[in-house]
């Protein structure tokens, strides 16, 4: 066994693990850095309250503000460590803008975001830069967010050492070759370019970068959706596999709500820049309370063909409003097939109905 020099230990089959000490600085909750600390559970590594991302819509030549794109409006909810929460929705729900929010890419209209009970939204850009260290965002292109001009090694390695953590040749070399051998790829690609690679082997070399910093928290925005079918298994079977080896913990964003269900212990549903659904993944997918969750479930495909016909289609009318100007009541309810006079007067907030179950409709909350 050896001890690279940013925390893995590299074992005999190339796994990659943390080093004990590093989970005990996490246990005690000192962070390598200086800042005010909030009361937060023990189990929850990342808390959300009523984040608000609003975008201004400007007119002129004076660029007179003139109204705002609603892209996340009030979001709240936490992740516990070692757990995975999923997102789902539309395009344009504003999945995307959350996961920006939470890296701090963008900075809040309103609201504050916890990370190991510290404000991400009160921090500087060198503190943030720090705690960048333990939070990750793998993107939805990997063709983009590889330089294609450095090569595989030194892109996993850019991390590593704008954090200061670099070693020796022979260590950085070592840490390489654990990163990439934990992802399926083989050492000697790190002299690869990124045009040499299939999509799946990019996606993989995207996760070993983000790998080599040792983070406790990653963001997945919509990482297998540019994938084939067969890929796409592979890649969120690594995801598990890194999960239970390093204990991470996980914010997976994407559209196909069947790949979510596998490895999310959380859904939350967005639409229009609000949650209108929350619960443990099961529950979500046998007992949905939300029209717009019931129609999402209701598009996902049986690999059964009998019951697959057999079963009621949920078919949404309609186009998704404009965020500029969204419904004045409930954000759905101009697609909705129960939506009466309340629900276009009054907006539902989200709710617990038991079960740890939260939805934001006034039909199933009073049902």
């Amino acid at each position: 066994m050896c001890v690279l020099p940013c925390g893995f230990h590299c074992c005999g089959k190339g796994r990659a693990v943390k080093m004990i000490n590093n989970k005990q600085v996490k246990k005690n909750g000192h962070l390598p850095y200086e800042t005010v600390h909030t009361e937060v559970g023990q189990d929850n590594i990342l808390r959300v309250e009523n984040v608000r991302m609003y975008f201004p819509v400007t007119k002129g030549i004076l660029k007179r503000k003139i109204a705002d794109v609603k892209a996340v409006d009030g979001i709240s909810f936490a992740v516990k460590r070692g757990k995975t929460i999923g997102i789902v929705g539309e395009s344009g729900s504003g999945k995307t803008t959350l996961g920006n929010c939470i890296m701090q890419n963008l900075k809040v209209t309103e609201g504050r975001i916890f990370f190991e009970g510290t404000d991400l939204t009160t921090l500087s850009t060198r503190d943030l830069r720090k705690i960048h260290k333990e939070l990750q965002m793998i993107t939805q292109n990997p063709y983009a967010s590889l330089d294609p001009r450095m090569k595989i090694g030194d892109s996993i390695l850019e991390g590593v050492r704008l954090q200061g953590l670099a070693g020796s040749k022979k260590e950085n070399s070592e840490l390489v070759r654990t990163v990439m051998e934990t992802v399926g790829l083989t050492s000697s690609h790190a002299d690869r370019y990124p045009h040499e690679f299939s999509g799946g082997q990019r996606q993989r070399i995207c996760i070993a970068r983000a790998l080599a910093l040792q983070p406790s928290f990653i963001i997945c925005d919509e990482v297998v959706s540019a994938l084939d079918v067969s890929i796409q298994a592979q890649i969120v079977n690594l995801f598990v596999e890194i999960q239970e080896q390093m204990n991470l913990s996980y914010i997976f964003i994407g559209h196909d709500l069947s790949v979510v269900r596998y490895i999310s212990d959380q859904i939350a549903v967005m639409y229009l820049g609000k949650i209108v659904e929350m619960t443990d993944s099961e529950e979500l997918y046998q007992h949905s309370l939300h029209p717009y969750t019931q129609a999402l479930i209701s598009a996902v495909p049986i690999p059964n063909p009998t019951r697959d016909r057999a079963r009621e289609r949920v078919l949404l009318e309609g186009e998704v409003p404009s965020p500029i100007h969204p419904p004045e009541g409930c954000r759905f309810c101009t697609r909705c097939r129960y939506a009466d006079r309340r629900c276009r007067e009054e907006e539902p907030s989200l709710a617990c109905v038991g079960n740890n179950h939260y939805v934001a409709c006034h039909k199933a909350v009073s049902a």
